[in-house]
């Protein structure tokens, strides 16, 4: 058996005890981590690194949060709390501050977050705690000086934070203005290639992004424009804002793009529609960016967005199975649910969520390991093949969805 997976119990090293707690987080396996960082706590001799010691307290701390075990967590991350090393120590207040806020204790999480941010390793940690202090100092009815004080210290606001409500914003005037004047419409739709128009995407391909701005089918009906503008713009609103947060604004809006162009070829070639309209292939893009990240990085995050993580696998599956089954939305209007579409911005966000790990979050391994950064000519590489491999299905467009349409199903 080899040392790297032994029991808890059989691991000889701190080290070793380590990486075993690291491999079941990354396993999702918080039970596993819970023993194998409390063994290495326990196991630590005094000739042991002493911050590698206090590092595993609180991966035994983040464990015991994620199996819900606040009690037990608490005695680890009074161990990292109390460390020498600035960084895990101001990772332990923030984390046992946040927790306190959870339960309720806005006084004392207040004075968790002021020794934070006494701690705060660089500028952005400091706002991002400035920022909570001028919230819980208004809550608890502190001076408002020093809430107005706080609130000055976190200025530095994360670069971009308005850009993905400022594209739901985009998204509904946008479409809006199309219901009006239907000519803007039919320039914006996507029209899927017949034998009599093979040459419309070549001609007018900006036709593969602007179909995210147009919703409500062309018919001129008002409550069908509100039904599928309304679902798309909410999902949106909540996978953007997730994929900003663990991505930053200028992998979430190119990324958003690059969803809504794998979604497009895909309805194209394989929908068999005459046109289609709506988000909610970019919207699936950034579901999947967020699934695959989860899935593969397991990135450390407050336990609620982590929470809205785990539940984007059933929301998926939820929104295929119903276009799957249903068909249609409304017999009498004829629109259809363009399942082709979701899977293919699906299946373009998971390619990169799960090939890109995020790089404005942690995640377990890399906080284990010396790696501080994605590795950026990966990060390129991913990219660059993923867009290589849309133009080809682009520039064969047609020539693939006549090859489906001679598909014996």
């Amino acid at each position: 058996m080899s040392e790297a997976h032994r029991p808890p119990s059989e691991a000889t090293d701190l080290a070793s005890r380590m990486e075993l707690g690291v491999d079941a987080l990354d396993r999702g396996d918080a039970e596993g981590a819970a023993l194998a960082f409390a063994a290495a706590v326990a196991g630590a001799t005094p000739s042991d690194d002493r911050v590698l010691a206090e590092r595993a307290a609180y991966g035994a701390a983040e464990a015991l949060l994620r199996l819900e075990r606040d009690d037990e967590a608490a005695e680890y991350l009074e161990i990292a709390t109390n460390s020498a090393d600035q960084e895990l120590r101001f990772l332990a207040l923030r984390r046992r501050a946040m927790e306190e806020v959870r339960r309720g204790d806005l006084a004392v999480a207040l004075a968790t977050y002021r020794q934070a941010e006494g701690s705060a390793p660089n500028s952005d940690a400091r706002a991002e705690i400035a920022s909570r202090i001028g919230w819980l100092t208004k809550e608890t009815g502190g001076s408002s000086l020093r809430s107005q004080a706080a609130f000055r210290r976190a200025r530095g606001v994360p670069t971009g934070a308005w850009v993905p409500r400022a594209l739901v914003i985009a998204t509904v005037a946008v479409s809006l203005l199309a219901q009006l004047y239907p000519p803007l419409a039919a320039k914006l739709v996507l029209l899927v290639p017949t034998e009599y128009n093979a040459g419309v995407l070549m001609n007018e391909p900006w036709r593969l992004v602007t179909v995210a701005f147009v919703h409500g089918g062309g018919s001129g009906n008002w409550q069908l424009l509100a039904l599928h503008l309304g679902l798309n713009v909410i999902a949106l609103d909540i996978a953007g804002q997730i994929v900003f947060r663990l991505y930053g604004v200028r992998r979430f809006i190119s990324w958003y793009f690059i969803g809504v162009i794998g979604a497009s070829l895909a309805s194209g070639i394989w929908s068999g529609a005459t046109f289609s309209t709506g988000a909610s292939g970019g919207v699936f893009a950034l579901f999947g960016i967020a699934l695959g990240a989860e899935w593969a990085h397991k990135p450390l995050v407050e336990r609620g967005m982590r929470e809205a993580l785990s539940r984007v696998g059933g929301i998926l599956l939820i929104n295929l199975a119903i276009g799957l089954t249903v068909g249609s939305i409304g017999g009498s209007i004829g629109v259809r649910i363009d399942n082709a579409a979701h899977i293919g911005g699906l299946v373009t966000g998971l390619i990169l969520g799960v090939l890109i790990q995020p790089t404005r979050v942690e995640s377990m391994r890399r906080r284990w390991t010396a790696a501080a950064t994605s590795w950026r000519g990966g990060e390129v590489l991913v990219t660059l093949m993923l867009s290589a491999l849309l133009l080809v299905l682009f520039a064969n467009w047609f020539d693939l969805a006549l090859w489906r349409d001679s598909l014996p199903f």
